[in-house]
C-alpha cells in the first residue's frame, strides 16, 4: 500500500471567483474530508476586488466539511501562477505542492485521485486532456485547434515533448520546487511551461495522468486575445533556457 503520511499543501487559486468556485469547492471540500490524506488546501485570493467577503465566506462554509482549509488573499494582482506560488511559499513545510483550478472543469474525485498517486513516488504528477473513452474530454472545436497550436509552440521553441502544459491540476515535489524557485520567473499564462521545464531540467520525471475534463463557460483565458502574450512568455522562457537559467 503507499504511503498517505505526505502532508501535502493544495492551493486553488481564485480572482472575482465566488460563482465557480462555490461549486467546484463544495464538492472538494467533501472529497478531501473522506481521503485519507493529510492535506493543506488553500483558496489563494489574486487580489480580487469585488469579492472578498463573498470567498472568506464560501472558506468557511468549506471549512464546516473540511477544516484544513484557509484563505490567503495577496496584497496585488500577481496573476495565476504567482497566485500558487505566494500559497507554497507560505507553507516551507510540505512535502508535496498542488495546485487546481476553480472552475470545475477537474472533478473533485480526480483531484484527490491523482493526490493519492503522488504519495508513493517523487514525480510531478500532472493531469493531462487526452480524450479516450476511459477519459472523455469535452472541448469546441476552436479551443481544440487552439490547444493543438499551442502544444506545437511549446514543443517546437523549447524542444520538449509534454503532452498538456496547460491542464489545471499539477502535484509537485516541494523539495524540488524550492530548489528551482528563484529561477520562476513566468506568473501569467505560461507559468506551467516554466514550472514544468524547470523541474524536468532539476532531474524530475514527469507523469503525464490522463483524466477527464470538460470545457467550462466564462474561462480566464481567451485563444485570439491572449495569444500574443502567451507566445512571447514562450519566448522568454526559451532565451532562459538557452541561458542555462534552469
Amino acid at each position: 500500500m503507499p504511503s498517505v503520511d505526505k502532508h501535502i499543501l493544495l492551493v486553488t487559486p481564485v480572482w472575482n471567483d465566488s460563482f465557480r468556485l462555490s461549486k467546484f469547492g463544495a464538492g472538494l471540500a467533501h472529497a478531501l474530508a473522506a481521503s485519507s490524506l493529510s492535506v493543506h488546501w488553500v483558496i489563494s485570493d489574486d487580489g480580487s476586488s469585488s469579492e472578498v467577503d463573498k470567498l472568506k465566506h464560501l472558506v468557511a462554509d468549506f471549512a464546516e466539511v473540511y477544516p484544513k482549509v484557509s484563505y490567503l488573499r495577496c496584497p496585488n494582482r500577481f496573476r495565476k501562477g504567482g497566485a500558487i506560488y505566494q500559497a507554497w511559499d507560505s507553507d516551507q513545510s510540505a512535502d508535496l505542492y498542488a495546485f487546481v483550478d476553480a472552475d470545475g472543469a477537474i472533478g473533485a474525485t480526480t483531484v484527490v485521485d491523482l493526490l493519492k498517486r503522488s504519495q508513493a513516488s517523487n514525480d510531478v504528477v500532472v493531469g493531462v486532456r487526452q480524450n479516450t473513452s476511459d477519459n472523455p474530454v469535452h472541448r469546441p472545436l476552436g479551443r481544440s485547434l487552439s490547444f493543438g497550436l499551442f502544444t506545437f509552440l511549446v514543443r517546437s521553441l523549447l524542444g520538449v515533448a509534454f503532452t498538456d502544459t496547460q491542464c489545471g491540476v499539477k502535484v509537485v515535489p516541494a523539495a524540488a520546487f524550492r530548489s528551482r524557485r528563484s529561477r520562476l520567473l513566468e506568473c501569467g499564462f505560461v507559468f506551467d511551461v516554466e514550472l514544468l521545464l524547470a523541474l524536468q531540467q532539476f532531474g524530475c520525471r514527469i507523469t503525464e495522468v490522463p483524466i477527464p475534463w470538460s470545457e467550462m463557460p466564462n474561462g480566464k483565458v481567451h485563444p485570439l486575445r491572449d495569444a500574443w502574450a502567451m507566445l512571447l512568455g514562450l519566448l522568454r522562457i526559451r532565451r532562459r533556457l538557452k541561458d542555462g537559467a534552469y
